[in-house]
């Protein structure tokens, strides 16, 4: 006699963290806690650990840590979440010396409207890479200059 039970699903697809390339990236990092709190869905802008009170983007911003920041930018992390606004977020990054990290934070501050850095703040980006590429020199220069441009441009929101 045959069982006319319904044959059994498959098991649920494994959570995100358990993605090779996920997992080999984390891993390369030196991420110091679970690999799980970076997780696509994870809050990468609270701190996390019982003791060590890690903000993951944070972290990812101090340390240089391009993969992870493009990661974690792409799963929904919050780049104006830093105590001090978005630029206290650049300015954390700069601090790293990571010339992709830098860029990508001020890619992400410029899509979410972010006013452009004050002088000194610009002087400092300027100054910590001037000794390197000349393409990398001109394109941190014009993406100021743009950024600039654009929030000359943008519209004040109309009050009621």
């Amino acid at each position: 006699m045959q069982s006319t039970l319904p044959p059994t699903p498959p098991p649920p697809t494994a959570p995100a963290t358990t993605d090779w390339k996920t997992r080999q990236m984390i891993q390369a990092s030196g991420w110091p806690l679970a690999a799980e709190l970076l997780a696509p869905g994870a809050d990468f802008n609270t701190a996390q650990g019982e003791d060590s009170g890690l903000v993951p983007l944070h972290w990812a911003c101090r340390h240089g840590k391009a993969g992870l920041l493009a990661h974690m930018l792409a799963h929904g992390a919050d780049v104006l979440s830093h105590p001090q606004g978005g630029l206290g977020l650049l300015a954390l990054t700069l601090e790293s010396g990571h010339y992709q990290s830098v860029m990508m934070v001020i890619d992400q501050l410029k899509a979410v409207g972010c006013p452009p850095p004050p002088e000194a703040l610009q002087q400092r980006l300027t100054k910590a890479f001037s000794t390197g590429h000349t393409n990398a020199r001109n394109r941190l220069a014009q993406t100021l200059k743009d950024w600039q441009r654009i929030h000359k441009a943008a519209k004040p929101p109309k009050t009621a």
